[in-house]
């Protein structure tokens, strides 16, 4: 629940992303962060569109936004907005005996019995800032990977500058 709350902060034309990369800064067409949760194992990265020549400037200030996860504690009021979105969106959701029936699904597979999708409201509304800040800290100290499609990589430049090189793909 806590990576819900720390994606739906950076998510979304209020979120952190897309008002420092693509509104003050100008650097994007698209941001967004991705998540994938498995039984196993899942990922978490962010995705952005931008021009060739903006890409290593954006990706130094995605990182930033990262960092700042890392490093701080989240607003209250921030905190709270990305509750009532994730609470609300999942009550819509919740509407359409599809998504019911999925999310029993899913949580079946996880061994969580079939009442788990109701408590959903109870469970976002407990993540602390602290939380967030703890699993930024988690998952933004591992290696980083970048990968670049297009004409050309605008992180070159940055590969050659580091000691710890993330994987690059064209």
């Amino acid at each position: 629940f806590t990576l819900q709350v720390m994606q739906s902060i950076l998510a979304g034309q209020g979120g952190r992303l897309f008002l420092e990369l693509r509104d003050k800064e100008s650097l994007a067409y698209t941001v967004a962060p991705l998540r994938m949760e498995g039984v196993d194992a899942g990922y978490f990265g962010a995705y952005i569109g931008c021009s060739p020549e903006k890409g290593s400037k954006a990706l130094s200030m995605m990182k930033i936004e990262f960092k700042k996860l890392m490093n701080d504690l989240v607003p209250k009021a921030e905190l709270e907005r990305s509750q009532r979105y994730l609470i609300g969106r999942h009550d819509i959701d919740l509407q359409k005996t599809s998504s019911v029936a999925s999310a029993i699904l899913f949580d079946a597979i996880y061994g969580l019995d079939a009442e788990e999708p109701f408590r959903f409201a109870e469970r976002i509304g407990v993540v602390t800032a602290e939380m967030v800040r703890e699993l930024a800290q988690k998952i933004f100290s591992y290696p980083e990977v970048a990968i670049s499609v297009g004409p050309e990589s605008p992180f070159e430049k940055q590969r050659s500058n580091r000691s710890t090189q993330p994987e690059l793909a064209r």
